[in-house]
């Protein structure tokens, strides 16, 4: 065992012993909020006295499907875990402690999603690829648990993600208003392009050859083809929901030129929408981030310094979070997530098809170290899938921003759970399975979230009417003219 491998398993064991020995997971909104000073036990096996303090790690509107902490443990009266010294801190994901996001978390099964994804599958990649110079780009996992509501037993708090704590090693967010420059698009896009290229060779070696399926495929990494996301059967209906809105905020922004285009796309939503799949995904298949925007990606950069001065701040390292749901598709879908909910406009204008062709390259230069032929696919045939996926993830890109944007989203989510907490504990019902709606939400939950879309204009600010403006008007001149790299 080499010593950073014997230091990641001394961290699992310190962290799972705490966890468990204390049922800490469910205990962290009352740690952080009632004991800042921290609480001491000294009855933990092996380890003496242990101090642990608990901090918020995020707010509402930076993280939806849960609450983040970062938990620090000081240690003494044992020996330093593999020369860490007497101090250890992870980053922790829960259950949202909001009622309703915490309902959509659990209903949705994100969570377990992202268990599944930073174990077994990162663990099985990183055997796969122990010889390889491409680098997977994500945190160590250091604990997971996971438990199911039982009425009258269990409430799911004890589900959990310990991670390594990205901000002690000055890892940090970009700026989600002002949207990514193109040093950040560089960074971003060089992370996915070798994440893509790890999995896509993945699944090439899974792939039986003489029926197209991926036969072949582990039993630890099977939950990708067997469980489903929200986005493989909710998608569509989760665009309808917003879609009055949408077309209102065009027609106020006073864009007549956007309004007829953008009515007849939503009468066409069936056609423009599509639900990715190894098959449809063609030779690029791959296993997707899911939810690459700019805060699911932690940044290191060249001078701390200059990320809080007015200089430009030039990253120098990413790792990309939160895999929740991770699925299999074509990579056009994770690239035109981060370029449209996540890029400046006047970034996208400059530099979109210098970055395409920077991601393409980079993705076949891994390729081909993997021994990978993409001969009949070709720079062309990217370009092509770019264009027929631009209107998709064009209002998904939509969707994404006036959520992430929009305080007024925050502000309802807010309202929602004071109303929520007034009415008191629900009475003990049964445990039958809840019947699911459309976007497989349960039918209160699906109603619930219709309805605040539904009274929710989709901007309150100027920022980010300018930036739906502007990737509106962008996407529609792709589709309406002869783009550029068709013009010679």
């Amino acid at each position: 065992m080499t010593g950073t491998t014997k230091q990641l398993a001394e961290r699992q064991s310190f962290w799972r012993t705490l966890f468990e020995a204390k049922t800490l997971a469910g205990q962290l909104v009352s740690l952080a909020r009632d004991h800042t000073d921290g609480v001491t036990y000294d009855d933990l096996p092996h380890y003496g006295r242990v101090r642990v303090v608990v901090k918020p790690a995020s707010s509402l509107g930076d993280n939806f499907m849960s609450d983040t902490f970062i938990v620090t443990a000081q240690i003494s009266g044992w020996e330093a875990i593999a020369g860490d010294g007497d101090t250890l801190s992870t980053f922790v994901k829960v259950l949202p402690s909001n009622f309703l996001l915490r309902q959509a978390a659990y209903e949705s099964r994100v969570h377990q999603r992202e268990i599944k994804m930073y174990d077994p599958f990162f663990v099985l990649l990183r055997e796969m690829y122990a010889d390889q110079p491409i680098p997977l780009n994500v945190p160590h996992c250091y604990y997971t648990h996971v438990e199911e509501v039982v009425n009258g037993e269990t409430d799911a708090s004890a589900i959990c993600i310990l991670l390594q704590d990205l901000k002690a090693e000055n890892y940090r967010m970009a700026d989600k208003t002002r949207g990514a420059d193109y040093r950040h698009c560089h960074m971003a896009l060089t992370s996915l392009a070798h994440y893509h290229a790890l999995t896509l060779n993945a699944l090439r070696q899974w792939k039986d050859p003489s029926t197209c399926q991926l036969s072949n495929c582990p039993p630890n990494a099977k939950f990708l083809l067997e469980e489903k996301t929200t986005y493989d059967f909710g998608l569509v209906q989760h665009i309808q929901n917003s879609s009055k809105r949408m077309l209102e905020f065009i027609q106020e922004a006073n864009r007549p030129d956007l309004v007829e285009w953008f009515t007849e796309l939503l009468q066409r939503l069936h056609d423009v929408i599509l639900i990715d799949t190894f098959e449809s995904s063609g030779p690029l298949a791959c296993v997707l981030h899911g939810d690459y925007w700019i805060n699911n990606m932690l940044f290191k950069y060249e001078d701390e310094g200059e990320v809080n001065s007015s200089a430009p701040a030039i990253p120098v390292a990413l790792k990309m979070i939160d895999f929740q749901i991770s699925r299999i598709g074509h990579p056009i879908s994770d690239i035109l997530y981060f370029m449209y909910s996540s890029v400046a406009p006047e970034t996208r204008e400059k530099h979109m098809l210098v970055l395409l062709r920077y991601y393409f390259d980079t993705l076949t230069t891994d390729l081909r170290l993997l021994g990978v032929s993409l001969d009949d696919y070709n720079w062309q045939d990217f370009l092509d899938d770019y264009k027929k996926r631009s209107q998709m993830w064009m209002l998904m890109g939509i969707v994404v921003l006036s959520a992430a944007l929009n305080k007024t989203a925050v502000n309802d989510l807010q309202e929602l759970d004071a109303e929520e907490k007034l009415k008191g504990p629900k009475p003990s019902g049964t445990d039958a399975e809840p019947v699911k709606g459309e976007t497989g939400f349960s039918l209160e939950l699906e109603e619930t979230m219709k309805n605040m879309m539904a009274t929710r204009k989709l901007s309150d600010n100027p920022i980010l009417t300018d930036r739906l403006v502007k990737l509106i008007s962008e996407v529609k001149d792709l589709n309406c003219s002869v783009p550029s790299y068709q013009q010679c």
